[in-house]
């Protein structure tokens, strides 16, 4: 059995169905999905909440691989503006939905040991090796940031791929200490800064479970987060694995070009099927 958490808006749909299908590629464990999700449409109206019938099509993926597996919806809309609605980090250089993983201590839905992944992640072997990681004595367990190791710290964390335990984050009262932070404090990069600055008990994971650079053969997750080119000149790089005409010509990726037929076939069915309506909540 594997616990994942996904945070996301309604917008992501491409990034949680190509990860979702990267990762039943690669492993026959039940898999127990979480998609935490915040309607902050009065901010921006592209803000808008994941849907009931978008979690739908996201159980149709993982129970083809294994019918145990589920996916489960919550939304937290209600405890979120309560914290953060007036606070120093709402608008960034990221959306909001950044700072959702840092309520996970809060949520009793929630199993003690769960591993967080942002939706632009492709995986390429068994997650399972990450997850089984002894989390004992640690609250998170993170890789390095690829670009922060190198210009603000070398400890410096990525919060695309979290390993949380969360009774221990719980016990330390690190993720309220991690609200507190960005409630007060402007950053640049907010919850990478707050969980790196806040949870003192990490376990350093090497590269391959969370690659930012290219892919290597020992890679399990390659994590498609923003990069810096230097030639010809400086620039900022953000390509996602669903922009598939940049991942093919200024990546040069063609290592899962399945997962990518797999997942137009079903974008194409979701996009002919969607319908309007309420979508059931499991407020909290």
């Amino acid at each position: 059995m594997i616990n994942l958490m996904f945070c996301l808006n309604g917008k992501f749909m491409d990034g949680i169905i190509i990860s979702l299908l990267s990762i039943t590629k690669h492993t026959n464990e039940q898999l127990n999905v979480y998609v935490l999700t915040v309607d902050l449409h009065e901010l921006d109206p592209a803000f808008t909440p994941f849907t009931q019938n978008q979690v739908e099509v996201l159980n149709k993926i993982v129970k083809a691989k294994n019918p145990s597996s589920n996916v489960t919806l919550i939304d937290i809309t209600e405890m979120f503006k309560q914290e953060m609605m007036k606070t120093a980090n709402m608008k960034t250089h990221y959306t909001p939905y950044i700072l959702i993983r840092l309520f996970s201590d809060k949520i009793p839905e929630l199993p003690d040991k769960i591993l967080y992944l942002d939706c632009d992640i492709v995986c390429y072997k068994d997650i399972k090796e990450i997850f089984d990681t002894d989390m004992t004595n640690y609250e998170v367990g993170v890789a390095t940031d690829a670009i922060g190791r190198h210009f603000i710290n070398k400890k410096y964390i990525n919060s695309g791929v979290v390993l949380m335990n969360l009774k221990k984050i719980r016990e330390n009262g690190s993720f309220e200490k991690a609200r507190d932070m960005v409630k007060n404090r402007t950053m640049a990069m907010p919850d990478q800064t707050a969980i790196y600055k806040c949870c003192k008990e990490k376990i350093y994971f090497p590269d391959k479970y969370n690659e930012q650079k290219k892919r290597k053969d020992d890679t399990i997750i390659r994590h498609f987060s923003m990069t810096i080119k230097w030639l010809p000149f400086f620039r900022l790089v953000n390509i996602k694995p669903w922009h598939i005409d940049r991942v093919h010509n200024e990546y040069k990726i063609f290592d899962y070009e399945d997962i990518l037929q797999e997942y137009l076939e079903i974008n194409k069915q979701y996009k002919e099927n969607k319908s309007g309506g309420n979508y059931e909540k499991n407020k909290i």
